[in-house]
């Protein structure tokens, strides 16, 4: 249909169009057979978007010859959403190198937006004739020649900007209204140049006056500057914060995800089932350590903290035990419906529960608190190290990896089960811990806080570790007021609220903050700091920790004083 019209206004768009849409629909029919086949599925998917998202913002080009272009538009938008894609993240140079892009054409559009904002004026109110044609002839040059492409290149490097980056294009209320401003300026180009053709032609004879349509064009580019200066501050002052989406986003967090299939779903113990976790493409996970934990993302989108407690050796895999929790928050019985051969993805493995260095160990296991501690056992019993085990538990058969400690390590275990044994006297066992005990605990909150409060006097010289399941109820040192995080490294300052957390002021403006549960356990957001004294109330500090003013957690930690500085 395009190829048919005879009084297109601008052969060029109108020749381009038609070889354009045939390319699109050699393209599509030829991917819809190789996307059966498994063997070209996934390249043929990936030609398929990348093409589409090209050739959403071309076709506004196209509007210059013809109207179809509307419906051409509609169907690339209809199968790029159909192919649900999922966009990498930019590397530190390659997002400065589209930044750069980005940047210097919109600067270029706004400057060629200003040049024929202004020869619009001269034709309207100028009396010579060579000067209102040559200023309509000039025009008409400025768009084809450079306003177009800016257009076309100002979309396309802007979208791989916001994809590329935690800034998403409908996450940010800012980001959002650029893109409609950069969609909407194609639209109005539409009318646009038609008018400029006309004025053109029109100008070629002495005794014509712009009329109506030149006082039309001169509005239209006074829209045209404003649109895009109105983007201009939008870049620089980024106000809104998110969206309902990107909000709905922060509600499962952002870090690095791995991918990965369930391969065995083992019962352990009565109400625990350990799961073995393998990389989705068959590549090796990433190298851990002893008391690293990662975050597993579940089909419905919740996000969970899980010890790792398989061997060391093992390295194709994860295992994490799960303890159902009927009155739980709904987390562990979602995991206890998966079946093998469910994709997941995690995040990590993070560690803030590590082995240190120490003459001797104290492990204080409850419950399902044992799964760190399995493999610092295999490491310590590697090492000849010195160490004993308490365990405890509601009954034998309710405990995990009671059978795999009894047999290899009989001697340095204590098997407590509550409904056969009094509870050990913690205070007893601490007393008789040797100086410089490494006292490592993991379990319900009501036996943390137990041994938090002996600590101090039955083993003052010992250092505790805790590893908790849930944030405590652990108060700040000062009241939430109001105070100034300065960001060293963007120069800018956020004010955040005496009702409002740390994290959320600064995730208004740098969306790359990594976060996970929000409640201060997993560690996630760690921050550092520059300057200033926090007020930590986060569960990833030890004890003897808390004293720290190199870092914070500002998911829940607040800080002492009225400004702190942040490597942010």
């Amino acid at each position: 249909m395009i190829a048919l019209r005879r009084d297109a206004h601008h052969p060029l768009f109108q020749a381009a169009g038609t070889v354009g849409y045939a390319v699109a629909a050699v393209l599509s029919f030829g991917s819809w057979f190789a996307l059966g086949r498994v063997a070209s599925a996934m390249r043929a998917r990936r030609i398929l978007i990348v093409f589409h998202l090209l050739f959403i913002p071309a076709q506004f080009l196209f509007l210059l010859a013809h109207q179809m272009p509307w419906l051409g538009m509609l169907m690339s938008t209809l199968i790029t959403i159909g192919l649900k894609p999922r966009f990498p993240r930019l590397g530190r140079m390659s997002r400065k190198v589209w930044l750069t892009l980005h940047i210097g054409i919109g600067v270029g559009w706004l400057g060629i937006s200003l040049a024929m904002l202004a020869l619009s004026v001269v034709g309207v109110t100028t009396d010579r004739h060579e000067v209102r044609q040559g200023a309509y002839v000039l025009m008409d040059t400025f768009n084809i020649a450079l306003a177009i492409p800016s257009v076309f290149l100002a979309i396309i490097t802007g979208a791989v900007v916001s994809l590329g980056t935690p800034w998403g294009l409908i996450k940010h209320r800012w980001v959002l209204a650029k893109l409609i401003i950069a969609l909407s300026l194609p639209v109005l180009a539409t009318f646009e140049g038609p008018w400029i053709d006309e004025l053109a032609a029109r100008s070629e004879d002495p005794a014509a006056e712009p009329g109506g349509t030149g006082i039309l064009l001169v509005g239209a580019m006074a829209l045209f500057v404003v649109l895009l200066w109105t983007a201009t501050i939008l870049s620089v002052f980024k106000p809104g914060g998110k969206t309902r989406w990107g909000r709905r986003e922060n509600t499962r967090g952002r870090s690095a995800e791995t991918a990965v299939t369930v391969a065995t779903v083992q019962p352990i113990a009565d109400g625990t089932v350990a799961l073995d976790l393998v990389a989705a493409d068959g590549a090796q996970l990433p190298a851990w350590k002893p008391g690293a934990h990662i975050d597993l993302i579940l089909p419905s989108g919740l996000v969970r903290q899980y010890s790792l407690c398989g061997g060391l050796t093992v390295t194709d895999r994860y295992r994490i035990a799960v303890l159902l929790e009927p009155d739980g928050r709904g987390g562990s019985a979602e995991v206890h419906r998966l079946a093998p051969g469910t994709t997941l993805e995690i995040r990590g493995p993070r560690n803030h529960f590590p082995l240190v260095d120490a003459p001797s160990y104290l492990l204080v296991a409850g419950g399902i608190g044992i799964a760190p501690f399995v493999p610092m056992i295999e490491q310590l019993a590697a090492t000849g190290a010195e160490w004993h085990l308490i365990h405890r538990g509601r009954s034998l058969a309710a405990m995990a990896f009671i059978e795999q400690l009894a047999q290899s390590h009989r001697q340095r275990t204590t098997i407590s089960p509550a409904d056969e044994q009094r509870r050990p006297d913690l205070e007893a066992i601490l007393r008789a811990a040797p100086p410089g005990t490494a006292v490592y605990c993991c379990g319900p909150e009501a036996m943390l806080n137990a041994v938090e409060a002996l600590m101090p006097t039955a083993c003052p010289q010992g250092t505790l570790h805790v590893e908790r399941f849930a944030a405590s109820s652990r108060a700040g040192e000062t009241p939430d007021a109001p105070f100034e995080a300065e960001l060293r490294r963007s120069g800018r300052l956020v004010r955040v609220p005496a009702d409002r957390s740390l994290l959320s002021a600064l995730q208004d403006v740098d969306p790359g903050l990594e976060f996970s549960c929000e409640n201060g356990v997993c560690g996630s957001c760690e921050t550092r700091v520059l300057a200033g004294v926090p007020d930590h109330r986060d569960d990833v500090l030890q004890t003897h920790e808390r004293g720290r003013c190199d870092v914070i957690y500002p998911c829940v930690s607040r800080i002492r004083g009225s400004r702190i500085v942040l490597d942010v």
